[in-house]
């Protein structure tokens, strides 16, 4: 097993991360207060982080894109998580809209949106979970009726990244009810052309990411948007191997946020006449915090690893996710225990890293779903018994 990151991936690391310190860092604080970005504000953070190869990593060059590795794109997803959690979600949403378009768009579809969507000008969302569908996706209610020469969407959809942003969104909808999970498919919905409402949501983390519930009445979706009628859980799950991966890369930059900031304060802050760095049960926190980031690390990349070759990933990907996420959680935990009473006050950053850590254990399926996941993949049995 080898997945060391090449020459040329360590200068990206390193020139990004220099970049990501010196331009963004000083404006996070600011925007986490303020709440939700707006489709302006992300449009120029987006546009300034292209040149490194944010957003269109996974599109071919014909498009703008990049056509980065999968690796490639992890480590631009980690670094900008180290800084700015919320920045990384919205970009990594957008890219993961311009994915399910270059994989299953109409040519047309493709020549028309990729190209603005890789400028950074488009931004587009995934509209998949619904207030009574969550983990069991196969139980979504939008539907979608046939009428002529287009589709009527109705139906709720709520958490949904970028929602009150986007430009765009693929909605995952049931055409057929009888079918099950054979009678879902993404619909392209265009919002100048077929028109939903958003309402922001407020959450513990990620303050910045837009997070909202996308409404949908009678909407006119033209018959040609829907992609691939019958494969719509198909591709669903298909992006969540790729998604849960590098939701693991993000905890992983969240997680290393917290010791760097934790490094700095146990060689600074002193008790007893000393810096508390000397205390051994603070070297105990920071070993066991940076243990666990690296081993989540490890299962994210490895799983990354795993979509460059072609290979499947499935409980890999759910595997990093679970653990990274969980382990973010008890090392920003221990961020702000070593900063003591400080790691409670928004003057320091560990407070936000915890809070961005904790809301990532949910979305893209629970730690919960993520182990049944990997049980039922290495046993052969479903750990769910379905109605």
């Amino acid at each position: 097993m080898d997945f060391d990151f090449t020459e040329e991936q360590q200068m990206l690391k390193a020139t990004v991360r220099n970049y990501l310190e010196k331009e963004i860092a000083p404006q996070v604080n600011e925007h986490e207060k303020k709440g939700a970005l707006t489709k302006a504000e992300a449009v120029g953070f987006i546009k300034q982080l292209l040149p490194f190869g944010f957003l269109s990593g996974f599109l071919p060059e014909k498009y703008g894109g990049s056509q980065l590795e999968a690796k490639t794109n992890g480590i631009l997803v980690e670094e900008l998580s180290r800084v700015w959690g919320s920045l990384a979600g919205t970009l990594f949403i957008s890219a993961g809209f311009l994915w399910v378009l270059n994989e299953a768009g109409s040519p047309e579809q493709r020549e028309r949106l990729l190209p603005l969507g890789a400028s950074g000008e488009y931004i587009g969302c995934l509209a998949i979970t619904e207030p009574n569908a969550g983990s069991d996706v196969s139980s979504l209610e939008t539907v979608a009726t046939l009428k002529g020469n287009h589709y009527l969407l109705n139906g709720t959809k709520t958490w949904i990244s970028n929602g009150s942003i986007a430009d765009a969104a693929f909605v995952l909808a049931t055409t057929d009810k009888s079918l099950g999970a054979l009678g879902m498919a993404f619909f392209l919905v265009e919002k100048n052309k077929s028109h939903f409402t958003a309402r922001e949501l407020h959450k513990l983390g990620m303050r910045s990411f837009p997070t909202s519930e996308l409404s949908f009445d009678d909407c006119k979706v033209p018959k040609e948007n829907a992609l691939d009628p019958g494969a719509g859980y198909k591709r669903t799950m298909a992006f969540f191997d790729i998604s849960r991966a590098m939701v693991g890369t993000m905890c992983s930059g969240i997680a290393q946020a917290s010791i760097d900031a934790s490094i700095k304060y146990a060689q600074e802050r002193n008790q007893f006449g000393r810096p508390i760095g000397s205390f051994q049960m603070i070297q105990e926190m920071l070993v066991d915090m940076i243990t666990e980031t690296e081993a989540g690390r490890l299962l994210a990349f490895r799983a990354l690893d795993l979509l460059d070759k072609g290979q499947k990933c499935r409980w890999q990907s759910s595997l990093a996710k679970a653990f990274a996420t969980e382990a973010a959680v008890r090392t920003t935990s221990k961020a702000i225990q070593i900063h003591g009473a400080m790691g409670l006050s928004d003057e320091f950053a560990v407070e936000r890293y915890f809070r961005d850590a904790r809301t990532m254990t949910i979305p893209d399926g629970t730690t919960q779903m993520q182990k049944l996941i990997v049980g039922r993949d290495i046993l052969g049995i479903r750990g769910i018994v379905w109605p």
